[in-house]
């Protein structure tokens, strides 16, 4: 039987003697065996395979990653047993290693985001809890808002249409007339007098005074010591008409129920109508101020999220790093092994 007889260098393929990447000479002298398999032919087939479905796994990897190489590719020589074992020499990064980290979040993004819509920051990042928590406060505030806001807008409807029909600015003119200058006896008479307009009886109360002369009466009995007249009555509908009447006792003796009110009593003595319409509006700015907080513990809310938002991208961004390598490890009977490896980083 005719044997092959082959040097003992690494194998390149048929042809003349040349150097291999590691500056050593290498050749080979073979002939044909009929009948007889040569081993090596086989593993380094099985090497080939191996090769192959690694490199197919790692461009699926690549494809769903970021991934950023840390080294160029060492060129190949073109014959593939030569470059495995180039490969699994302690000659580092001769394969690339590969760096994936998680895509980077922008704070101010994030922040911005927050800022807008409380917990959009924080999914934005990955802290869906957090999102869930700032955008459940964001609902739940909202709907305090709007809840009480309306039961504010019902009770001053309320007490509004109340004042419309128990208070009379009439009524109160004709207790100027009579007690203005007895409350301040050097208030001038001419402009405690001619108050009421006569020619409208029939129009509602605040359409039958002279608007001006009972300013002007208010103001020249307030002129006087311990008078109790400190503020001058606006036009109704204005916001300070319902408040004012419900609020001083100057205005006491406008209500229906105003009996044998003098210039001695007259702010001490306060009508039930009087203290029922004063309860009646504070129960609306109750409900007032229980939506005015609500709004501002909404833009805290906002504030709030935008600020963790930004904290929370920063602190992801510097928390998580992973590292893989293909590493080749050198087996038994000339086979190399190339081994995928990963290192992740958590910084708490």
């Amino acid at each position: 039987m005719k044997q092959s007889s082959v040097v003992s260098l690494p194998l390149l393929g048929e042809g003349k003697p040349r150097r291999d990447p590691f500056g050593r000479w290498v050749c080979v002298k073979s002939s044909k065996i009929r009948g007889v398999s040569n081993p090596a032919t086989g593993k380094a087939n099985i090497t080939a395979f191996l090769f192959l479905v690694l490199l197919s796994s790692s461009a699926f990897s690549q494809s769903a990653l970021k991934v950023s190489p840390r080294e160029s590719l060492t060129a190949l020589s073109g014959d593939f047993r030569l470059d495995v074992a180039y490969a699994a020499t302690p000659v580092p990064a001769r394969f690339d290693s590969l760096l994936m980290e998680q895509q980077k979040k922008s704070g101010l993004q994030a922040a911005a985001m927050s800022l807008a819509l409380p917990g959009a920051g924080e999914f934005y990042v990955g802290d869906y809890w957090k999102a869930a928590s700032f955008l459940a406060a964001e609902v739940g505030l909202w709907i305090v808002y709007a809840a009480y806001e309306s039961k504010g807008d019902d009770q001053t409807k309320l007490f509004e249409s109340y004042a419309d029909q128990h208070w009379s600015v009439v009524k109160y003119a004709q207790w100027v007339e009579q007690y203005g200058q007895t409350l301040n006896p050097n208030a001038d008479p001419a402009k405690l007098s001619g108050l009421i307009n006569p020619n409208n009886p029939n129009a509602p109360p605040w359409e039958r005074v002279y608007w001006d002369r009972l300013n002007a009466a208010e103001n020249e009995i307030g002129k006087g010591t311990r008078t109790f007249f400190s503020h001058q009555l606006p036009m109704r509908p204005e916001q300070q008409y319902y408040e004012l009447i419900g609020k001083y006792p100057q205005f006491n003796t406008g209500w229906e129920d105003a009996q044998n009110l003098n210039e001695i009593n007259f702010h001490t003595d306060l009508t039930q109508r009087f203290l029922d319409y004063s309860k009646m509006r504070g129960e609306a700015n109750d409900f007032y101020n229980i939506a005015s907080t609500a709004g501002k513990l909404l833009v805290l809310n906002h504030v709030l999220s935008a600020l963790d938002a930004a904290w929370s991208a920063a602190s992801d961004n510097k928390r998580v790093t992973m590292e893989a390598h293909v590493l080749p490890v050198q087996r038994p009977f000339g086979i190399v092994e190339f081994v995928p490896t990963a290192r992740v980083s958590v910084i708490i």
